[in-house]
């Protein structure tokens, strides 16, 4: 999954870099305001079904039928609805692209059928499967993309581009995991759905308004234009998100189901990752924070500046966000899904209520109380955790303070050697120098500091991690002879 989800974001950072300098601030802002509704709508759509089959421990074939046919019936309900209340709905977001939300919402349809599907590889761990189709359909939608900017479609050149990668997605998925295709809803098995799924729906609309939020906010107030500089810097957030909490979210979800009564194994898992995550996040948020104009110079391009500064400022929250999603596939994996709901009610008020104060100083200040909300989410959620499998928070913070502390003191030489390497010439070259200077001192720190002051169980889980990446990358006579 890391494999294929580092080649995902080199596609995208590319996809990105290219479509940033063939397409408009306000177009991406256009696009970005339909995709509020989307996203929104997709939660009911969804219905939780998929993570229901994921979450149960054993199917049948009424459930997976059940399932299915749900998924369908969805799909077409949500299609219908915002075809006919279209020029409702965009008012609703500030926007008058009735044509273009009634194009995309076709997109539900379309998932529909693999909707269960997906769901099953997840369940079964074909994490291998899942990357190869994801990396594809990133692809395919780029290169989409791409050529219709070229061609002059504007916008519309990410809605089709959009269609057609989950049209690619979708007939993958079915391909990789075919099902007997039966319209059937059997009652018992409906019900069970059901009820897991309102509860994961119910946590995926608040989610949602968190997640779109402060996009709403801003398209409302402070106009598209706003809302692309503001988008794009969220986008780079996602960036180091995606790659890496994301990945293990979807690995961890299926796999904590499986042992969703072994508390002592969760805990385990959990403070090691979270630990892990730490390690990850620093580096990065440390050279985005001191290059952060030379990294949005390289994948935007020169008529971005002014996202920039919110850019800065949301990720000082990337480690919270990475190690939030830990906590999430934890929680969904114990099926504790109405206690996440609660959850998800506290971060959206913060999110938009936040907005609402920071919208008087820009988009700046908008990122300032996202990532207030981000790292109270992050504490809340924590809480929960330690509450749900007996997690004594001090022991992980135990974890933590070692990294901290040589992250507070790598932060503040990066700082200083900055002044210097902003000397050089040319954005790529001062990034990269400064990437690798943050990198070397973060392993000679791991292999002299950090490493010596972690407890034990965590030096037992880094030589699990350096034996199974030996296993995958030597061959295994080779590793046989080592």
């Amino acid at each position: 999954m890391t494999i294929m989800g580092v080649a995902s974001v080199v596609i995208k950072l590319l996809i990105t870099m290219i479509l940033s300098r063939l397409l408009l601030p306000e177009q991406f802002g256009q696009v970005a305001t339909i995709q509020i509704i989307i996203s929104f709508a997709e939660i009911f759509w969804l219905m939780g079904v998929g993570s229901a089959i994921v979450q149960k421990k054993q199917l049948s074939e009424n459930y997976i039928a059940t399932g299915n046919t749900l998924n369908l019936i969805l799909g077409l309900i949500i299609y219908v609805t915002i075809f006919v209340f279209a020029s409702f709905i965009v008012g609703i977001v500030g926007s008058d692209d009735i044509t273009m939300l009634r194009v995309l919402s076709i997109v539900f349809v379309i998932h529909s059928f693999s909707g269960v599907s997906e769901a099953l590889l997840q369940k079964e761990m074909q994490f291998k499967v899942i990357s190869i189709i994801n990396t594809l359909a990133a692809l395919i939608n780029g290169a989409v993309a791409i050529i219709l900017a070229f061609k002059g479609f504007g916008a519309w050149s990410l809605v089709v581009a959009q269609i057609i990668s989950v049209m690619l997605q979708t007939v993958l998925s079915i391909i990789y995991k075919p099902i007997k295709f039966r319209l059937k809803i059997e009652k018992e098995s409906a019900k069970e759905l059901l009820n897991f799924g309102t509860g994961y729906a119910l946590s995926k609309v608040f989610n949602n308004i968190a997640s779109q939020g402060d996009y709403f906010v801003v398209s409302q107030t402070l106009g598209s234009e706003a809302l692309g500089f503001y988008s794009r810097a969220y986008q780079l957030l996602q960036v180091p998100t995606n790659l890496i909490a994301t990945v293990m979210e979807r690995v961890l979800f299926p796999l904590l189901a499986m042992y969703q009564d072994e508390h002592e194994k969760i805990r385990y898992v959990v403070m090691n990752l979270t630990a892990l995550i730490a390690i990850l996040a620093f580096p990065i948020t440390i050279v985005s924070l001191t290059m952060g104009a030379d990294l949005v110079q390289v994948v935007l391009g020169p008529k971005w500046e002014e996202t920039i500064l919110p850019f800065k400022i949301l990720i000082i929250s990337l480690f919270f966000r990475m190690a939030y999603k830990i906590g999430d596939a934890l929680v969904r994996s114990l099926g504790a899904v109405y206690k996440r709901l609660w959850v998800q009610i506290a971060y959206a008020t913060l999110v938009i209520g936040g907005a609402y104060i920071g919208k008087e100083w820009g988009i700046a200040g908008v990122a300032l109380t996202t990532t207030i909300a981000i790292i109270i989410n992050y504490l809340i959620m924590t809480v929960l955790i330690g509450h749900l499998v007996e997690l004594k928070l001090r022991e992980l913070l135990g974890y933590l303070t070692p990294i901290i502390m040589v992250s507070i003191v790598i932060g503040g030489i990066s700082y200083l050697i900055s002044s210097f390497v902003t000397l050089l010439p040319y954005a790529l070259v001062r990034l990269s120098v400064m990437t690798l200077a943050v990198g070397f001192m973060y392993i000679f720190a791991f292999k002299f500091v950090i490493i010596k002051y972690m407890p034990e169980d965590f030096r037992g889980f880094i030589k699990i991690i350096k034996h199974q990446t030996i296993t995958k990358f030597v061959p295994k006579n080779k590793n046989r002879n080592n």
